[in-house]
């Protein structure tokens, strides 16, 4: 019979792609790992793994091997829970991953509630952008996470998982009382060829969203301020320094001199909470779920 364990190594390489990476979630060393999976190899006769440069990637029959095996992971996960949810009490920890603007907006008014109805719940939270929370799910480091994209990406429904669509938000362009642009409710990415712009940082999905509509617009924004918090990107706004893009879930707490502009076409962004399917029946992460969607319906019933 072949090794539970090592399957799951297997399973986690497949998600987080490096042996150092399985190791750091799975608390153990790199060399332990690189070993059960050379056992797990000798057991299934399998060539699971090529080197490809200085990396190391499954082979075909490895990915093979993990589709096959990833289902039955997360019944015995299902089946494993079932049997231990069975107190009167709700009570452990729930891990919850969520992009910055949920997290404040959504996440913590749904948790703070929670915490007075289910002293003995913990619930720990975590600002993670979607592409980090994903995997971090599907490894097994969060039990929820909540992810935004812009598009419908096919890759959510992979690997067992529930989602529940909390709702829709859209960008909206940040100008301050000097712009002559606020005498326009509408304003195409190519009316703000001539700004100066205040963004995320490189590399988070609403930066690289930001710079690819201007790419599309055919050019490159004049790139004066990065910062992370939302706070400090309107407050550059207000004193005219530059103009800005953000979801309008950013800006529930409008800066005084900050005028929101509709952008036009409408970039709208698609907001959801993720959970392993083998999880979702648990009775600590259905009442999370309801908090967290009761909490949206508020959010977004305003907009």
């Amino acid at each position: 019979m072949l090794n539970t364990w090592r399957l799951q190594l297997l399973v986690q390489f497949e998600t987080l792609g490096t042996m150092h990476r399985v190791a750091e979630v799975m608390y153990i060393s790199t060399a332990t790992v690189s070993q059960q999976l050379n056992l797990l190899e000798k057991e299934t006769n399998i060539i699971l793994f090529e080197k490809v440069g200085r990396r190391v990637q499954l082979t075909h029959e490895g990915r093979a091997l993990v589709k096959q095996v990833r289902p039955v992971l997360n019944q015995l996960e299902l089946i494993e829970n079932s049997l231990n949810d069975t107190s009167d009490v709700i009570q452990g920890t729930v891990r919850i991953a969520s992009f910055s603007s949920a997290l404040r907006a959504i996440v913590i008014p749904a948790v703070s509630n929670l915490s007075k109805r289910f002293p003995q719940l913990q619930i720990r939270l975590s600002e993670m952008e979607p592409d980090g929370s994903l995997p971090a799910l599907d490894s097994h480091q969060f039990d929820l996470a909540v992810v935004a994209y812009f598009e419908k990406p096919h890759s959510l429904k992979q690997n067992d998982r529930r989602l529940i669509k909390l709702g829709t938000d859209r960008l909206m362009v940040l100008v301050g009382d000097e712009n002559p642009l606020i005498k326009h409710p509408l304003v195409s990415i190519d009316e703000l060829v001539e700004e100066n712009w205040v963004i995320e940082p490189d590399g988070t999905y609403l930066s690289e969203y930001t710079k690819n509509l201007c790419r599309t617009a055919g050019f490159q924004p004049n790139v004066m301020n990065i910062f992370q918090s939302y706070s400090t990107i309107q407050t550059v706004v207000a004193q005219n320094l530059a103009i800005g893009i953000l979801p309008k879930l950013a800006v529930t707490e409008q800066v005084e001199g900050v005028h929101l502009l509709n952008l036009q076409p409408e970039s709208t962004r698609h907001i959801y909470l993720v959970a392993r399917r083998s999880q979702a029946t648990l009775r600590s992460i259905q009442i999370v779920t309801e908090a967290i969607t009761e909490q949206s319906r508020r959010v977004f019933t305003d907009y």
